[in-house]
Protein backbone atom coordinates (compact mmCIF):
# COMPACT_ATOMS: atom_id res chain seq x y z
CA UNK A 1 0.00 0.00 0.00
CA UNK A 2 1.81 3.09 -1.49
CA UNK A 3 1.29 6.81 -0.88
CA UNK A 4 1.75 8.88 -3.76
CA UNK A 5 3.03 12.25 -3.22
CA UNK A 6 6.12 12.31 -1.37
CA UNK A 7 6.41 8.88 -1.18
CA UNK A 8 6.52 7.86 -5.23
CA UNK A 9 6.21 11.28 -6.59
CA UNK A 10 7.55 14.38 -6.28
CA UNK A 11 5.27 17.27 -7.34
CA UNK A 12 2.84 14.61 -8.65
CA UNK A 13 5.14 13.23 -11.22
CA UNK A 14 6.65 9.53 -10.82
CA UNK A 15 10.27 9.24 -11.90
CA UNK A 16 10.74 6.50 -14.92
CA UNK A 17 12.77 4.26 -12.29
CA UNK A 18 10.10 4.40 -9.88
CA UNK A 19 7.59 3.34 -12.89
CA UNK A 20 9.75 0.43 -14.10
CA UNK A 21 9.82 -0.86 -10.50
CA UNK A 22 6.27 -0.38 -9.36
CA UNK A 23 5.29 -2.52 -12.73
CA UNK A 24 7.97 -4.98 -11.68
CA UNK A 25 6.58 -5.52 -7.98
CA UNK A 26 3.24 -5.20 -9.27
CA UNK A 27 4.01 -8.87 -11.07
CA UNK A 28 5.39 -10.14 -7.40
CA UNK A 29 2.28 -8.30 -5.31
CA UNK A 30 -0.32 -6.63 -5.83
CA UNK A 31 0.47 -2.45 -5.10
CA UNK A 32 -1.76 -0.39 -4.16
CA UNK A 33 -1.72 3.70 -4.43
CA UNK A 34 -3.71 5.80 -1.83
CA UNK A 35 -3.53 9.58 -2.59
CA UNK A 36 -5.78 12.31 -1.21
CA UNK A 37 -5.10 14.03 -5.17
CA UNK A 38 -2.99 16.68 -3.94
CA UNK A 39 -1.11 17.08 -7.54
CA UNK A 40 -4.07 15.51 -9.81
CA UNK A 41 -2.30 13.53 -12.27
CA UNK A 42 -3.86 10.55 -11.56
CA UNK A 43 -5.12 9.66 -14.90
CA UNK A 44 -1.50 10.17 -16.05
CA UNK A 45 -0.16 7.86 -13.11
CA UNK A 46 -2.60 4.61 -13.90
CA UNK A 47 -1.45 5.45 -17.11
CA UNK A 48 2.53 4.96 -16.60
CA UNK A 49 1.88 2.58 -14.03
CA UNK A 50 -0.84 0.22 -14.53
CA UNK A 51 -1.94 0.63 -11.11
CA UNK A 52 -5.24 2.87 -10.78
CA UNK A 53 -4.74 5.08 -7.30
CA UNK A 54 -7.77 5.12 -5.23
CA UNK A 55 -9.10 8.70 -3.60
CA UNK A 56 -8.97 8.86 0.03
CA UNK A 57 -10.06 11.46 2.01
CA UNK A 58 -7.80 10.84 5.16
CA UNK A 59 -6.06 8.76 7.14
CA UNK A 60 -8.66 6.86 8.73
CA UNK A 61 -9.80 5.73 5.30
CA UNK A 62 -5.92 4.88 4.43
CA UNK A 63 -5.86 2.33 7.29
CA UNK A 64 -9.29 0.99 6.39
CA UNK A 65 -7.72 0.02 3.19
CA UNK A 66 -4.94 -1.05 5.01
CA UNK A 67 -6.94 -3.62 7.10
CA UNK A 68 -9.15 -4.90 3.81
CA UNK A 69 -5.86 -6.56 2.67
CA UNK A 70 -4.22 -7.42 5.83
CA UNK A 71 -1.71 -8.96 5.92
CA UNK A 72 -0.08 -5.39 4.18
CA UNK A 73 2.79 -3.18 3.84
CA UNK A 74 2.63 0.48 4.03
CA UNK A 75 4.78 3.12 2.59
CA UNK A 76 3.91 6.78 3.27
CA UNK A 77 5.63 9.98 4.32
CA UNK A 78 2.91 12.27 5.42
CA UNK A 79 1.03 12.47 9.09
CA UNK A 80 -2.11 11.42 6.94
CA UNK A 81 -0.32 8.00 7.14
CA UNK A 82 0.27 7.71 10.01
CA UNK A 83 -3.04 5.30 10.80
CA UNK A 84 -2.56 2.99 8.08
CA UNK A 85 1.21 2.89 9.21
CA UNK A 86 -0.53 1.27 12.49
CA UNK A 87 -2.44 -0.74 10.98
CA UNK A 88 -0.24 -2.95 8.40
CA UNK A 89 2.28 -5.34 9.55
CA UNK A 90 4.97 -3.55 8.14
CA UNK A 91 5.48 0.29 7.50
CA UNK A 92 7.98 2.22 5.66
CA UNK A 93 8.22 5.69 6.24
CA UNK A 94 10.23 7.59 2.94
CA UNK A 95 12.44 10.65 3.82
CA UNK A 96 12.32 11.77 -0.25
CA UNK A 97 12.58 15.30 -1.32
CA UNK A 98 9.37 16.75 0.20
CA UNK A 99 10.13 15.40 3.95
CA UNK A 100 8.44 13.02 6.14
CA UNK A 101 5.86 14.11 8.98
CA UNK A 102 7.65 13.12 12.21
CA UNK A 103 5.09 11.34 13.46
CA UNK A 104 5.22 9.30 10.09
CA UNK A 105 8.97 8.87 10.85
CA UNK A 106 8.12 7.75 14.59
CA UNK A 107 5.36 5.04 13.67
CA UNK A 108 7.81 3.61 10.88
CA UNK A 109 9.16 0.57 11.23
CA UNK A 110 11.67 1.42 8.61
CA UNK A 111 13.25 4.85 7.22
CA UNK A 112 14.10 4.88 3.74
CA UNK A 113 15.61 7.80 1.25
CA UNK A 114 13.03 7.53 -1.65
CA UNK A 115 10.18 5.62 -3.00
CA UNK A 116 12.36 3.69 -5.18
CA UNK A 117 14.00 1.90 -2.14
CA UNK A 118 10.95 1.29 -0.36
CA UNK A 119 9.82 -0.85 -3.45
CA UNK A 120 13.22 -2.29 -3.73
CA UNK A 121 13.19 -3.44 0.10
CA UNK A 122 10.05 -5.42 -1.29
CA UNK A 123 11.51 -6.63 -4.65
CA UNK A 124 14.42 -8.31 -2.86
CA UNK A 125 12.97 -9.14 0.78
CA UNK A 126 16.30 -10.22 1.72
CA UNK A 127 17.55 -6.79 2.48
CA UNK A 128 14.55 -6.61 5.56
CA UNK A 129 16.12 -9.21 7.05
CA UNK A 130 18.92 -7.51 9.04
CA UNK A 131 17.04 -4.15 9.08
CA UNK A 132 13.81 -6.50 10.98
CA UNK A 133 16.18 -9.18 13.25
CA UNK A 134 15.39 -8.85 16.78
Amino acid sequence: MFDLNGTLATDGIIPPAVVEALKALNTILPVHILTAGTHGRLEEVARATGITPTLITDGRDKARHVRALDPAVAVGNGRNDVPMFRAARLAVAVIGTEGVNVSCLAAADIVVHSGLEAIDLLRFPQRLVATLRP
